[in-house]
């Protein structure tokens, strides 16, 4: 491949060229000698100094190839992928370029599979944030493989079906939030359909918490709407029988009947305001059907045949009222009764009267029992006489044109209805303020008296004495060492010892604050917070059935009306 006759030609072509020089020069042959074997000892040093540099780099390419392949088999390992193949047949330098090429290929696979996790986690966590789901970053060092890729991105897209299926639901409930809202005419109280109408849907946290809360909130409205809805068509039914009753126009009855449609809270506030006029009306009209039996009450001319029939009248009237004056009696005592027991449990019902410095919960229960004593035995009493009555006369007794029986029974049916609203307020006003209490923290309801109590507490402690008062103003005043007035007047000790010794006012103002402290009510000096609610005391009175006289007193007799009280 390479010839060495070529190579000698050129050294010894080189050698007669140094000799002619040499001659030309005048040089001696031991000159001669010596420099020609200077020449040959300068070519075997290069020859030698270029032996040593190629073999230098043979090691150093076997070094960088065997580091190479630990690269490559490190990067394999580390992306769970096999080591590609190299030849190795051919030469080094060849080697060592395949194995650059492979692992310049796993770098960038290994880059782009890195990158590609830090937006897979950024996902993630955006979504985990926004689902209230638990989200844990963890230092990805190891390259991820493909399969995990692949299931990152299975569960991400999983959590975009949530996330999107959940903003359906919560764009759903806000609708119906709303026109839940506007039906019961009511703002929202608080909690999570709050943030949702302040916030929006894209804002508001997809929680399962929230979510749920959404769920209960919805079917609370429904449910109220479904109560409104059977309690209007409840009344319209009442209102169309006493429509019949008053034989009014069916065009009058047809109008007023579409006017008062809806079941919101105005719609039947204004059916029971319709209801009662109609109710009033009807007991008018029973009055006057009564007065009208008394026909010599409307006569155009008047004799004495008419004052007689006047006179005979008032006779039986009064002879009616000496009769069942017992009935008529206890009637208006047990009107009076009710009349005091609706104001009793209008008063009772007031949280405020806890405050107060004379409140006593057993003079209440106290007085609780006395009306739960006397308004069932009076009844039952009236039960006994109306029924008697009826008995003797065989005509229904009634009061403002409606049977007494009904009349009691209208009276509870409405008693227990209010107890039933405000019982419902209550629960109302306590998951609002519980749900307050979750957002915003609550803190203890300090008795304002006891607060009071603290403050002029403080204001004595802090607050300095005459004799304080007084040094604190002798330590300020000026006094200069070379004008010091010494003064030659003596208080003698014994008018001080027998002059009477005054308290000072700190201690005057504590005796006072102490002895008011004695006087604070028990019932305010509980740290602990309670709603109005809570502190309430229970009423074992709950319906007119724990009033209800005997069944055999309750029944119903048919027959002509009697004259009502």
């Amino acid at each position: 491949m390479f010839k060495l006759d070529s190579l000698h030609s050129k050294q010894q072509k080189c050698v007669d060229e140094l000799l002619r020089i040499w001659d030309e020069m005048g040089l001696t042959v031991p000159e001669s000698q010596q420099r020609y074997t200077a020449f040959c000892a300068h070519i075997e040093n290069s020859c030698h100094r270029m032996l040593r540099d190629e073999e230098q780099l043979l090691a150093d390419i076997c070094e960088d190839i065997t580091k190479l392949k630990s690269a490559l088999r490190s990067l394999s390992d580390e992306m769970h992928v096999a080591v590609p193949e190299v030849n190795e047949r051919v030469g080094k330098v060849d080697v060592l370029r395949q194995l650059g090429d492979e692992c310049a290929k796993l770098e960038e696979v290994k880059e782009e599979r890195l990158k590609q996790l830090r937006q897979l986690r950024e996902q993630e966590r955006l979504l985990c944030r926004r689902l209230k789901k638990p989200f844990i970053a963890a230092e990805d060092k190891s390259v991820p493989s493909h399969e995990f890729l692949e299931q990152l991105e299975h569960t991400i897209n999983g959590l975009k079906e949530e996330k999107m299926s959940r903003e359906r639901v919560a764009r759903e409930a806000k609708a119906e939030i709303e026109m839940q809202l506007a039906e019961l005419e009511m703002q929202a109280s608080g909690g999570v359909e709050t943030m949702l109408l302040r916030d929006g849907v894209d804002a508001f946290t997809l929680s399962n918490e929230n979510m749920s809360a959404l769920s209960r909130c919805v079917d609370e409205l429904k449910s109220r709407s479904q109560k409104n809805f059977e309690t209007a068509n409840k009344l319209r039914e009442r209102l169309q029988h006493l429509c019949q009753l008053s034989e009014a126009p069916e065009a009058e009855q047809q109008e007023l009947l579409s006017r008062l449609t809806g079941f919101r809270p105005s719609a039947i506030s204004a059916i029971q305001k319709e209801i009662e006029r109609f109710e009033e009306v009807r007991r008018q009209n029973i009055g006057r059907s009564e007065r009208h039996e008394f026909l010599p009450f409307y006569a155009a001319e008047f004799n004495e045949e008419i004052l007689k029939q006047h006179e005979d009248e008032i006779s039986k009237m009064k002879k009616y009222r000496d009769e069942h004056a017992e009935l008529f009696n206890k009637v208006a005592k047990r009107e009076e009764l009710w009349a005091q027991f609706l104001e009793f449990e209008k008063a009772t019902s007031d949280p405020n009267r806890f405050k107060t410095r004379h409140y006593n919960p057993i003079n209440e229960e106290r007085e609780r029992k006395r009306y739960q004593g006397l308004l069932p035995k009076l009844e039952k009493d009236l039960a006994d006489l109306v029924k008697e009555l009826e008995e003797t006369t065989g005509r229904v007794f009634t009061m403002g044109g409606i049977p007494f029986r009904e009349h009691l029974e209208t009276q509870w049916a409405a008693y227990n209805e209010h107890k039933e609203l405000e019982k419902k307020n209550r629960q109302i006003k306590k998951e609002i303020q519980t749900k307050e209490e979750m957002f915003f923290g609550s803190r203890p309801n300090t008795p304002r008296s006891l607060q009071k109590t603290r403050k002029r507490l403080h204001e004595v402690v802090n607050t300095p004495t005459s004799v304080s008062r007084k040094r604190a103003r002798e330590d300020l005043r000026p006094v200069s060492e070379s004008k010091v007035v010494h003064s030659s007047i003596r208080t003698p000790m014994a008018s001080r010892r027998n002059s009477p010794q005054k308290q000072p006012p700190a201690k005057r103002q504590l005796r006072g604050i102490f002895a008011d402290m004695k006087n604070v009510p028990t019932a305010t000096s509980s740290p602990k917070t309670s709603t109005a609610s809570d502190k309430e005391p229970s009423s074992s009175t709950s319906s007119y059935a724990d009033f209800k006289p005997n069944a055999a007193a309750n029944k119903h007799q048919t027959g002509p009306v009697t004259k009502g009280v």
